[in-house]
């Protein structure tokens, strides 16, 4: 059962699993607006967007340090046990954040609150999948990710028809996709690992004192994406945040594909750098990137000769005025993308404070120029903020960890 997959194989069960998953998350969001409305689109958009920020604090990020844990740190025990006390955490934050946040409306803040607890299914699988990745079997993620797809996309769809209501449709979300989590991850990482729940938060402290770097730096990260978007929401109000995300979300797909590319290779680097083969660790790191950018590339043609077409045919002729949209949010999302491809090199390379200070760099420019551009340019202030300040991280991290995988150079 614990037999290993080549690399290519792991790639493969894990890229065609992700896909369906994030396509059925895509769907998602189209089906909010054609089944509801724009608003309702906003509402989602709104509510991911704010969960993301919680959703850090659930998984703590631990997962590239979990699955870079080559040598046996902490047990499976401990990161599991742990999981789930910082999932409760992130849980928890999020409801009092919600229900405090007075400028909502009631229906707004249950969204967010639903939705954070259909993340939990995310933070929980997110653990046990980095189990399976260290037995380099993720074919198991890959049939987890088939069948969390199936069972999100089903149950939205039946919320949104039956009920006509967003809070409906994410609570059934989250109801049908826990038992897939808990009864077939669960299972298969039990039998590989033997875990068992240990909620000592004294034995959980070191883990958590161990990873809070890699939290800060996430929580950092996903608000180079959120901050704009929230700027957007109060500045304009939810219709058009919700046209903005029914526009960006095919670029979201492209973000995960680049994803694909590089989340199985997280334990391989970490070996090859814990070895100290610097030169294989760097070609390793510029052939992925390559394989990024060339993806990125094809996403960007597509939406040039594609992009009104599809628009059209998803959303009906109300979108096209804002077409011109997805080629800019597009590249907006590679910089993002680009940000976490850099942050497993520098995270297994443990220069992580470096990381903190060019993303705290790059949340005060978004801050800045977000105020700025924003109520002047709209929706095209969003793509012009995430272009200087997620693309000028993205690049700072880039150089910084090219600079530093060549031995006694930083």
């Amino acid at each position: 059962m614990s037999q290993r997959l080549s690399i290519q194989r792991n790639m493969l069960y894990n890229s065609i699993g992700s896909l369906f998953y994030l396509v059925c998350q895509w769907l998602i969001n189209v089906l909010a607006v054609r089944l509801g409305s724009y608003e309702a689109g906003g509402m989602l958009s709104l509510a991911v967007q704010i969960t993301n920020v919680f959703f850090v604090i659930a998984s703590f990020s631990i997962r590239v340090f979990q699955a870079s844990d080559t040598e046996g740190r902490f047990s499976a025990s401990r990161y599991v046990s742990t999981r789930l006390v910082t999932s409760a955490i992130g849980f928890g934050l999020c409801a009092v954040f919600s229900v405090a946040s007075v400028q909502y409306s009631w229906e707004q803040r249950w969204s967010i609150i639903l939705y954070m607890l259909f993340k939990l299914t995310e933070s929980l699988v997110d653990c046990f999948a980095a189990e399976e990745q260290k037995a380099w079997r993720m074919d198991w993620c890959g049939i987890s990710f088939l069948m969390r797809g199936v069972t999100s996309l089903g149950s939205f769809i039946i919320g949104m028809t039956v009920w006509h209501s967003l809070p409906a449709a994410l609570v059934l979300m989250a109801l049908t996709t826990m038992p897939v989590v808990v009864w077939y991850d669960g299972r298969i990482v039990k039998k590989v690992t033997g875990f068992k729940l240990d909620f000592s938060l004294k034995k959980s402290l070191p883990l958590m004192q161990a990873a809070w770097p890699m939290m800060v730096n996430s929580g950092m990260m996903t608000m180079l994406t959120a901050i704009p978007r929230y700027f957007l929401e109060m500045y304009a109000g939810t219709e058009i945040l919700g046209i903005y995300t029914a526009i960006a979300t095919p670029a979201v797909i492209m973000q995960a594909g680049c994803s694909f590319i590089y989340s199985p290779l997280v334990a391989p680097l970490s070996e090859t750098y814990h070895k100290g083969d610097r030169a294989a660790f760097r070609r390793t790191i510029a052939k992925a990137l390559t394989a990024v950018l060339l993806l990125a590339l094809l996403a960007v043609l597509a939406a040039l000769l594609l992009g009104r077409w599809g628009l059209n045919l998803l959303f009906g002729e109300s979108i096209l005025p804002h077409a011109h949209l997805l080629t800019p949010s597009l590249i907006a999302a590679l910089c993002s993308a680009l940000i976490y491809f850099f942050e497993v090199p520098l995270t297994i390379m443990q220069r992580l404070k470096s990381m903190t200070v060019i993303h705290l760099i790059a949340i005060a420019s978004t801050v800045i120029l977000s105020m700025v551009l924003i109520p002047r340019m709209g929706m095209d202030g969003v793509n012009l903020t995430m272009h200087l300040c997620a693309g000028g991280d993205a690049l700072a991290m880039g150089l910084w960890a090219f600079r530093c995988s060549k031995k006694g150079t930083c």
